[in-house]
């Protein structure tokens, strides 16, 4: 397999993560324009595009993410959180976002054309498990949605809440002119898992993604299981409905159960082989 692992978590950064996709062109997945982070890099894509996010590659949990904009002959940088900065001159605007992306490997990203919720960023998180014969299981999907004012849907950062996806869908396009539908969400993230699988032995993963005003779908984050835990299925427990909160975490216990059975008889018949060769 491809050395694209993190060293010390065993993930796949954003950097990796989006040169994959881009690699793979899963289908009736849009992804966003990315590029690493540079003077020149941050320039080219202002001339392009009315918003650019930049995250930090290894950063998770909507940490380290901020936007960029031009209006006019100003430059807008706001970092979640807190107020926007206004710059006059480009040079200006740089300089202050490389200090504060200092030692960080960061990408640039383009603004995803995306329709909001009550005047709110949202995106649809896809959780999916393996099986024990390297299949995907996809166990539920919800709606996050970014608190007031905030640059990102995660809830925690944002004081945003969760709703049933089909309860959004409905409210967003009731008309149902749309592209989107569960059977093309529910397709494109097993098509995702498995194009991971050429990677790296990943067994659980959490997948971001959102919508334009067409219902086409747009990928935010690829979020997997690693060193340091995994995509967070308590986010399912905070929805009314708690059937697809106890389907995933049944699935979790099973399937955990499962991998540790396998492992525990592997290792048995490692000792028993070792055994018999020293007879």
């Amino acid at each position: 397999m491809t050395s694209i692992l993190d060293p010390d978590r065993e993930f796949i950064n954003k950097w990796e993560m989006y040169k994959l996709l881009s690699l793979h062109s899963i289908k009736n997945i849009k992804i966003p324009e990315t590029s690493l982070l540079t003077k020149d890099a941050l320039s080219k894509m202002l001339t392009k595009y009315p918003l650019l996010y930049l995250k930090s590659i290894a950063a998770w949990g909507g940490m380290d993410i901020s936007t960029v904009q031009k209006k006019g002959n100003v430059f807008v940088w706001t970092i979640q959180g807190k107020k926007a900065i206004v710059f006059k001159d480009f040079e200006e605007t740089y300089s202050q976002i490389d200090q504060f992306y200092h030692g960080k490997t960061t990408i640039i990203q383009r603004g995803i054309p995306a329709i909001h919720y009550n005047g709110c960023p949202f995106d649809i998180r896809s959780h999916l498990y393996k099986e024990m014969d390297g299949s995907w299981i996809y166990v539920g999907d919800l709606v996050r949605i970014g608190g007031e004012g905030s640059l990102v849907s995660n809830i925690k950062i944002s004081n945003g809440s969760v709703k049933p996806t089909d309860e959004v869908i409905a409210l967003l396009f009731p008309e149902q002119n749309h592209k989107f539908s569960q059977d093309i969400l529910k397709t494109a993230c097993l098509d995702i898992c498995k194009m991971l699988d050429q990677y790296h032995f990943f067994t659980e993963v959490g997948l971001d993604l959102t919508l334009d005003h067409y219902g086409n779908l747009w990928i935010i984050e690829v979020n997997t299981d690693d060193l340091k835990g995994g995509p967070d299925p308590e986010l399912f427990s905070l929805l009314p409905d708690q059937s697809a909160y106890e389907r995933i975490m049944n699935y979790k216990t099973m399937i955990h159960e499962k991998w540790i059975e396998f492992m525990f008889h592997s290792f048995d018949d490692y000792l028993k082989e070792k055994e018999k060769q020293q007879d």
